[in-house]
């Protein structure tokens, strides 16, 4: 565990309106408020396509339909995001995984983050996941 560092936080909510890109519209609301360091706290809502890369699997696998938004957590910066999405299907079938870009609201997504005001996140390149990881610093 790298040590945790404290911060003070501000929360944001905002809803997104059908068709939007979900992951799209977050990283554009970082990007446009000048944020480094962002949590999810909530997610509720809907989508009608969903592209989620499962566990241990190098590509996105695309779904169509009409999904509840079960669970939405993660962590977001300017320039990157990791985000895990849950949803289910009409049938209550649950599915999730890593979210990838192409996830477009189907009647909303009403969404709480919090800016971590002392922190920026970055990501640095792991061996192990092949991926790059959230490092996290303290600002001034």
């Amino acid at each position: 565990m790298t040590r945790p560092i404290p911060s003070t936080a501000r929360h944001y909510a905002f809803r997104l309106v059908p068709g939007t890109d979900v992951l799209d519209a977050l990283q554009g609301f970082v990007r446009d408020n000048d944020l480094r360091a962002v949590a999810i706290v909530t997610v509720v809502g809907s989508l009608t396509d969903a592209v989620i890369r499962y566990a241990n699997q190098p590509d996105g696998t695309p779904s169509r339909g009409h999904f509840e938004i079960v669970s939405m957590v993660g962590t977001v910066e300017p320039t990157g995001a990791h985000v895990h999405l849950s949803l289910s299907d009409g049938t209550g079938r649950m599915f999730g995984g890593h979210m990838l870009p192409g996830c477009r609201v189907y009647t909303t997504a009403e969404i709480v983050v919090a800016h971590l005001e002392d922190l920026a996140f970055t990501r640095v390149a792991c061996a192990l996941s092949g991926y790059d990881e959230l490092a996290v610093q303290a600002i001034e």
